[in-house]
């Protein structure tokens, strides 16, 4: 089974140090261009094959917390890498928090799309609840079949219980073989990236 991780640092320095008006939340100007072309990059190394990736961060002491769980490449949904490309452009509000208040993106949002605001403000308020998140883990899954796939995202949401996944269902009675499968892929890959930035200290 196939995964990695990315981290979103590059995105991170470039809402916080080359755009700190948050000029790019306005997906069609040249600076949201720019971030487009930065978050392609992020993606890039991602796998095109279907499977599940989890937002997250390692907290000040070293410890990982889950921020969102989701799934790519079942039914009429994108492919890991292009799924996971849409989030961070449609998405991309979270990283100006550190800068501006809730209410100021909402504002920002509310001036840069005015026609559209109705139908993105809910949009917008979903992408914030992933603010924090400094890496993807990703884990291709290209042999699942797809009626499994409901129960399996069902046991990773309950197991893993990250903050930004609001709606949810109850899993089946016992735990799916894949989902333990998919945690390890999952764990590795977060291990193995804390020891890295650990040894970068």
């Amino acid at each position: 089974m196939k995964s990695g991780i990315v981290t979103l640092d590059v995105l991170i320095k470039y809402a916080e140090k080359d755009d700190p008006l948050g000029e790019s939340l306005y997906g069609n100007s040249v600076s949201g261009r720019k971030y487009g072309e930065l978050a392609k990059g992020v993606a890039a190394t991602i796998a095109n094959d279907q499977g599940f990736y989890l937002w997250g961060k390692y907290e000040t002491n070293g410890l990982w917390k889950n921020i969102y769980l989701g799934k790519a490449g079942y039914g009429k949904s994108a492919h890991l890498r292009a799924r996971i490309l849409e989030e961070l452009k449609d998405e991309r509000q979270f990283l100006w928090r550190s800068i501006f208040t809730n209410d100021e993106l909402l504002a920002k949002g509310e001036e840069y799309y005015p026609s559209m605001w109705v139908t993105y403000k809910n949009h917008w308020n979903r992408a914030l609840a992933k603010t924090g998140a400094s890496h993807i883990v990703w884990v291709a899954t290209p042999d699942l079949d797809g009626p499994k796939v409901p129960d399996i995202e069902k046991d990773l949401i309950e197991t893993l219980n990250p903050i930004a996944n609001r709606l949810r269902a109850a899993p089946p009675s016992s735990l799916q073989p894949f989902t333990k499968e998919v945690i390890g892929c999952f764990r590795h890959e977060i291990h193995m990236n804390r020891v890295m930035l650990e040894n970068k200290k």
